[in-house]
């Protein structure tokens, strides 16, 4: 009788432990499952024409999606200023900005974080006027450069300010012209001097039998403030509804816009053809552009030294170009 017991009891135990064993089992999957069947969402990514928008070339080529059941849209704008409003309102979850853009956005609403920077610093001073041999030497001139407030112009004031000139009265900053037209004027020699960047310096000296570049504001800026790399210029952002709902699909589109960068500048035929066909630039000028304009992938949470450095020349000169103050930590998407 007590060995039929104790045989039994032997059975029930092996059964209690199958059981366990094959519930936890059903949970893990289960847990798996939601994790695999979570809601399907839509993000939109916003790329530009002109250089920034190369570095998206792979990803628009392939119309590249990250899984975990995100859905990526690609829309080409015109300029970062279209997409602030689309940003306010959630019609775009990622874009490519100019850094000091990306920290107010940061600092002052909608939240978006930076994920990487895609570009780094590709403006040049082109002038006719052979004579320009130093910062100096600008005295009296007038400069076409874009972007009143935007990042050519907060960094040429802090390049002339280092150089001992006043920019509002030593010079005269003309912003009446777009990149293209500017380009345009220089060639025409209507225009002397301009503060412009890649492609539209090579167009300019392709074209030019007498404009070249005089300054390198990339190797000034690293004569003033040290450092051996040029300053930060573009940055790719994402949304709050991309980085706390979906971080793996934000991830995973950074990890892919590496990629795009890397293989763009390694097949920069190839890649001209796709980003003449989403409209960013002639294919002939991308080509050539590619390999000059910048293109460059740094994780945001490898960038940051850079990246700080160059937020606080910003915030020096106007506090107002950064959002006041300097973002926080949370501001890195990936640490």
């Amino acid at each position: 009788m007590s060995r039929g017991i104790l045989k039994h009891d032997k059975l029930f135990f092996m059964m209690v432990i199958v059981i366990i064993l094959i519930s936890g089992s059903i949970n893990i999957l289960t847990a798996e499952g939601v994790q695999e069947q979570k809601e399907e969402t839509e993000i939109t990514v916003a790329v530009f024409k002109g250089p920034s928008g190369m570095a998206a070339t792979k990803l628009l080529g392939d119309n590249f999606q990250p899984g975990f059941n995100v859905k990526v849209n690609y829309i080409i704008l015109g300029s970062p200023l279209e997409a602030v409003a689309k940003m306010t309102s959630g019609e775009v979850d990622a874009v490519f900005l100019p850094v000091n853009m990306a920290a107010k956005l940061y600092t002052k609403g909608p939240r978006f974080k930076l994920a990487a920077v895609s570009g780094l610093g590709s403006l040049y001073m082109v002038s006719t006027d052979n004579s320009i041999k130093n910062w100096t030497d600008l005295k009296g001139k007038t400069i076409y450069l874009t972007g009143k407030g935007a990042t050519p112009d907060y960094l040429l004031r802090y390049l002339l300010l280092e150089n001992g000139l006043n920019p509002s009265e030593d010079v005269k900053l003309d912003f009446s012209a777009q990149a293209p037209q500017i380009a345009q004027l220089m060639i025409a020699e209507r225009a002397e001097t301009s503060f412009i960047p890649q492609p539209f310096v090579l167009q300019i000296e392709t074209k030019s039998n007498v404009a070249k570049t005089v300054l390198d504001p990339q190797k000034e800026l690293l004569r003033i403030r040290g450092g051996n790399q040029a300053f930060p210029f573009t940055a790719f952002a994402i949304s709050p509804k991309l980085y706390e709902n979906r971080p793996e699909a934000a991830a995973a589109l950074t990890e892919a816009l590496g990629k795009s960068i890397e293989w763009t500048l390694e097949n920069p035929k190839e890649a001209s053809l796709i980003i003449e066909n989403y409209g960013i630039m002639n294919a002939a000028i991308a080509e050539k552009a590619i390999p000059v304009s910048g293109i460059e992938f740094v994780p945001a949470v490898e960038a940051r030294g850079n990246i700080e450095d160059f937020l606080n020349m910003m915030l020096n000169l106007d506090p107002v170009s950064v959002g006041g103050i300097l973002p926080d930590e949370g501001f890195y998407f990936g640490k």
